[in-house]
C-alpha cells in the first residue's frame, strides 16, 4: 500500500480497520449544538482507565475511543456517544469529557468518555 501525505490510503485504510466488527462498534453521535445524530464506527484505543483527579486519590472510569474525521468532523465536550447493541437500540451513552486530533493531519478524533449521567443519556 502506498502511503502518501494525501491522507487517501491512510483513510483508506482506517475506513477497513472501523468496518471490522473485532475491532470497532456501532456507536451514534448526539452532538450537544443540536442536529441529527450521527451514525459512526468507534475503535477501542485501550480498556477503561483509572483518570486521577487532581492527584487526590479519586478518579473517574474513562474509555478513549477513535472515530474517523471523515465521518464525524466535529466533536466536542458534552457531546454524547450511544453505544449500540446488535439491534440497533442503545446499549450505554458516554459523555466526550475531552475531544483531540493528536496531530493537525491526524484522521482521527481521539475521544475520552466518561459514563453519560441518567439525565442525559
Amino acid at each position: 500500500m502506498s502511503v502518501g501525505t494525501g491522507g487517501g490510503s491512510w483513510d483508506s485504510m482506517l475506513a477497513t480497520i472501523h468496518s471490522d466488527p473485532f475491532m470497532a462498534v456501532d456507536v451514534r453521535v448526539r452532538l450537544a449544538a443540536g442536529g441529527d445524530p450521527i451514525p459512526c464506527r468507534m475503535a477501542w484505543m485501550t480498556g477503561d482507565a483509572a483518570i486521577p483527579l487532581m492527584q487526590t486519590g479519586t478518579g473517574s472510569t474513562t474509555r478513549i475511543g477513535e472515530i474517523r474525521v471523515a465521518v464525524l468532523p466535529s466533536v466536542d465536550e458534552g457531546d454524547l456517544v450511544d453505544l449500540l447493541d446488535a439491534n440497533g437500540g442503545v446499549d450505554e451513552t458516554l459523555r466526550v469529557d475531552m475531544a483531540a486530533r493528536p496531530e493537525a493531519d491526524r484522521l482521527l478524533w481521539r475521544l475520552w468518555l466518561v459514563p453519560a449521567p441518567d439525565e442525559e443519556a
